[in-house]
Formats: structure tokens, C-alpha cells, sequence
């Protein structure tokens, strides 16, 4: 019997020192769970998620994406005007909106330790893959069934064979 013990994709470290800011972003890979985190210390569980997170962490997603705010917007299902108001009264987002950017958020994490890093992660998912129909990876995020699409293509390109 082998003494060898499996290792959940989690514990891999990638080739971003822990807390190394990545390049001019809001962002850092923290130490102990090796994930993405805004600079300013938000991290995503389920209870904030229920509760609506802050539009600060909308904003920080944009910008580790490079993208517009109404693009993100988009994707989450609410109006780039709602986003706006809700920043004039110091609003968070609901717990739909939430959840999908959590789930944007998870698949950030996913596509940094597969390609080594966040600024690769983030031109993946704002450019057409052939693989994925022709499709912006960032756009399927709206669905679960496009999420799952997604991660499934990021496995295969992790492991270098279809599932």
C-alpha cells in the first residue's frame, strides 16, 4: 500500500509568491488558501454572499478583469442604473447578484492556477475561445450550465485531454 496522500487541487501552489501583489491590480494570492482576494481583505463565504456583498468587491473583480463595470453588470443580470444607485446609497448587491459574483470570482481563481497567473486568467476570460463555441468564457458566467462549460475547459486545458 502506498503511503502517498492525495492532494486537493486547493493545496497546489502556483508560481505567484504568496501575497505578491499581482500586476498593478487590487489584488494579492493569500498565503494559506492560495486564492485571489481584493487588497482590501474581502473574502467571499456564504453568509456574505446571502447578505449581498459590497459593490467594492463589483469593482475589484472589474478591475482584475479589465473590464467595464457595465460588462460585469451583464453578467451578474442587473442594470448598469441599479449598480448606480446602489453606490449612491451605499447599497450592496443582492444575494442573485451576489452569488454570480462569487461564482465569477471562483472561476477567476480556477483559471489563475491554471494558467499560472491572474493577468493570464483575465485575458482568457475577456477573449473568444474556439473551444467554447466562439464564445467569451466571462459572458457564460451568467449560467451554471455555462459556468460548468467553462470550468470543464479549464480542467481540460489543466490536464491536456478531454473529459
Amino acid at each position: 500500500m502506498s503511503t502517498k496522500r492525495y492532494r486537493p487541487h486547493k493545496e497546489r501552489v502556483s508560481n505567484i509568491p504568496s501575497g505578491q501583489l499581482s500586476q498593478k491590480r487590487n489584488a494579492f494570492r493569500d498565503s494559506t488558501t492560495g486564492e485571489i482576494r481584493a487588497k482590501d481583505g474581502w473574502q467571499l463565504s456564504a453568509d456574505k454572499v446571502r447578505q449581498g456583498l459590497p459593490l467594492r468587491a463589483l469593482d475589484d473583480l472589474a478591475q482584475q478583469l479589465n473590464v467595464e463595470r457595465a460588462a460585469l453588470a451583464h453578467v451578474l443580470g442587473t442594470s448598469v442604473r441599479t449598480l448606480q444607485r446602489k453606490t449612491e446609497e451605499s447599497e450592496r448587491l443582492g444575494p442573485a447578484a451576489s452569488d454570480r459574483l462569487a461564482r465569477i470570482t471562483r472561476i477567476l481563481n480556477l483559471a489563475a492556477h491554471v494558467f499560472g497567473e491572474p493577468a493570464k486568467a483575465s485575458i482568457w476570460l475577456t477573449s473568444i475561445s474556439r473551444a467554447l463555441d466562439g464564445e467569451v468564457p466571462l459572458y457564460m458566467l451568467d449560467t451554471d450550465i455555462g459556468t460548468e462549460r467553462v470550468q470543464q475547459e479549464l480542467r481540460q486545458i489543466e490536464y491536456g485531454m478531454p473529459f
